[in-house]
């Protein structure tokens, strides 16, 4: 269960295709709420803005980490999952294990899921049935 949308108060899909996460806030929203802003926004002629937060939106890959690493400065726990799997997908498995077990601690499912993943596959950790 990812929640409800924070904009429409319907629940998010369990299809992560069907809803978007942006940096800015670290917030999860559905894709017909994003639509909807973007069409908002074409409409009245303004720059692409986060529906939730309206801070500008990204462009580049260095921007995201840097939104991302000011996140984490700021205890968001889906900023540190985000971070570790990031980590992870390059391979970095001993740091990609700092950054889930405390989005894990701060109550991130996803986290709890990667890490388990990381115990099941022995990836940067001994491979462990119990933590598991």
């Amino acid at each position: 269960y990812f929640g409800d949308c924070p904009i429409c108060c319907l629940p998010l899909s369990l299809d992560t295709k069907k809803s978007t996460i942006m940096m800015c806030c670290s917030k999860m929203f559905c894709n017909g709420c994003g639509r909807t802003n973007a069409m908002r926004e074409k409409e009245v002629g303004s720059d692409h803005r986060c529906p939730f937060c309206r801070k500008p939106a990204l462009a580049t890959a260095k921007e995201w980490a840097t939104r991302r690493i000011e996140r984490i400065q700021a205890n968001d726990p889906v900023a540190m999952r985000q971070e570790g799997i990031v980590r992870h997908n390059k391979g970095d498995y001993s740091s990609a294990f700092e950054y889930l077990p405390k989005a894990a601690e701060l109550g991130d499912a996803e986290a709890h899921c990667q890490l388990a993943a990381m115990y099941l596959n022995g990836e940067g950790v001994e491979k462990d049935k119990g933590k598991e």
